[in-house]
């Protein structure tokens, strides 16, 4: 029976394959607890449709985040912090740098941004930011005495 999975099922498949399968196993176990649609004429109509959206906002999302790309590569964030010799009291986290984008209107998942450790002394630097599935931008950030 072939059928239209509605959700990842581990060693079948990802949400939205049309997958032949034995028809006890569809009946009995897949279409009742809701992990597939039987593949007629309209789930396969239903299906197109939602990939047709789904492609649409890809690209849209994808335009949007390129925009965002540019603007990023341009802007340049400055932490004046008190420090000892070189030495920060404290450090510059994912939190601290989120927070500085957010102040710019930029809004950015904090786990998308990517500091191997925090910083701990003065000096520039380059943060690299995943914006969408392929997209990267690296931010500009500074660090100097208070």
């Amino acid at each position: 029976m072939k059928i239209i999975l509605t959700q990842d099922v581990k060693k079948l498949g990802k949400k939205g394959d049309i997958i032949e399968v034995k028809d006890g196993q569809a009946r009995n176990h897949l279409i009742p607890n809701n992990f597939a649609v039987e593949a007629n004429k309209k789930n396969l109509n239903e299906l197109d449709a939602k990939n047709e959206s789904v492609k649409k906002n890809d690209l849209q999302n994808k335009q949007v985040a390129l925009d965002i790309c540019k603007k990023l590569e341009k802007e340049k964030i400055i932490f004046k912090v008190k420090e000892n010799s070189g030495k920060l009291f404290g450090s510059i986290t994912t939190l601290a740098i989120y927070e500085e984008l957010s102040k710019l209107g930029y809004k950015i998942d904090k786990r998308n941004i990517y500091l191997k450790r925090p910083i701990n002394t003065l000096g520039k630097f380059e943060i690299k930011i995943k914006l969408y599935n392929e997209i990267f931008t690296n931010i500009s950030i500074e660090i100097i005495s208070n």
